[in-house]
Order: structure tokens, then sequence, then C-alpha cells
């Protein structure tokens, strides 16, 4: 009898909201956002992570305090379940300075490449650093391609909604309310003042987390090849 009403209760739970992204888009920061402000009574952690390039990978062994929540980094198409997810989108320039300065994120064999040679070079990885990969699309071209991938996704999957990093960054509060009302809205929303603010960078290896970091690398020519992207894929951050 104990048994069938664990069972009961297991069904009726509601699955977590998981966070999925293009890598260096703010995962973890997301992931920190939704721990500490809907599920602060649950014990998200995983005890260790295995990450980086698939030429190299690594293990981090205090793991992650609200790994729980994250999806994956796959495109959208391998995401096609109906479970909630939230889809964090970062401007690409910052997702492409950040994946070239990251430790492990690129092939060992490849890792003193200047940033804009690495801008058109071709990553060996689609999705995740982990998968290896010959589609041979250069950064911007794959951030664009998995971006509008979920873009597309959300158009016709209503337990999808897409956050833009720098929204989390300038407008907390705002998004949370959009969080809410889209997953949470049974629930009672907290006050403004109540909401917890996620301060200090987290993550794996988490850089400054400024949202226009990518201007000091980023020349006249590269942003001219950054707007031929967008245009090509014919989508744009919104």
């Amino acid at each position: 009898m104990i048994n069938q009403i664990k069972k009961i209760i297991k069904k009726k739970e509601k699955p977590l909201l998981k966070v999925y992204s293009h890598p260096r888009s703010g995962t973890h920061f997301l992931e920190a956002f939704l721990a500490q402000n809907f599920y602060s009574s649950i014990d998200l952690s995983i005890p260790e992570i295995t990450w980086g390039h698939w030429s190299n990978r690594k293990v981090k062994l205090d793991g992650n305090p609200y790994g729980k929540l994250f999806g994956n980094h796959y495109f959208a198409d391998k995401n096609i379940n109906n479970t909630p997810k939230v889809y964090i989108v970062r401007d690409g320039r910052a997702v492409a300075y950040s994946v070239w300065k990251t430790p492990n994120f690129l092939h060992k064999d490849i890792s003193n490449m200047t940033f804009k040679t690495f801008l058109r070079t071709p990553i060996d990885w689609h999705g995740s650093p982990s998968i290896k990969s010959e589609m041979n699309l250069p950064i911007l071209e794959h951030w664009a391609q998995h971006v509008k991938s979920w873009y597309d996704l959300a158009e016709h999957n209503n337990n999808v909604l897409i956050l833009k990093y720098e929204d989390l960054i300038n407008e907390p509060y705002k998004q949370y309310l959009n969080i809410h009302k889209h997953f949470f809205k049974k629930t009672k929303f907290m006050h403004e003042s109540k909401l917890k603010i996620i301060e200090k960078p987290v993550g794996l290896l988490p850089n400054k987390a400024q949202i226009d970091s990518w201007r000091d690398v980023f020349e006249e020519e590269d942003l001219l090849y950054y707007d031929e992207i967008i245009n090509a894929n014919k989508f744009e951050i919104r």
C-alpha cells in the first residue's frame, strides 16, 4: 500500500524546469537564478561534472549545486518532448568570445589560435564541445543555427520559453515574472524586494559575466561578418 502511494505521489510531481542553451550563454547563471527563486527548498546538486572539449575531457569533482536543472546544449531537434524548458540565448559575439577564451572548449591542438582566426575557423563539435563533429561550421554560424532551431521550436511548443542573458542581467525581476507566468502561475509570486539576485559569476570557469566584453575584440569587419550571419539565417534576437 505504501509503495502504491509513493508511486501516485511521484506520478503527480511536476517535472523540474530545465535550462538549455548554446555553450557559454549563461547556463549556470540561469540555473542559479531558478534554483534560488523557484526551488529554494529542493536539493538540486549533482556530485561531479564531466565537461570540456572531446579531445580533452575534464571532471569537476565538486559538482554543481544546481546541476539537476541542466537540460543540455543540443540543438532543438533533440529536445522535442513536452517537458518544461527555458532556453537562454546570449549575444553571439559574446558567446564566440567566451568560447575562445575559455580553457578546454577548443581542441587542445589549436588552443593558442588568435580570436580573429578562430572566428572564421570551423569548429569540430556540434551542440556541445563534447560531441565530435565534421559539420565545419564556424562558431557564429553554429550559434546562429542553434538559436534559430530553438526559436522555431518555441513557436510551436508552449512549454518552451526563450530568455535573453542580457535581460536576465539588466531586468532580473521582469524575467522572474516572465518565468513565473509561463511555468509557475499556480504559485504565489514574490515581491521584487525578495528576489534573489545572482551577483557573483557562477559555473564552470566563469568569466566576469559582463554583457559587452566582446567589444574589446570585435573589429569593424568582424561586426559586418556577424551581421551577414544573422541576415543569412533570417532571425533576430528578440
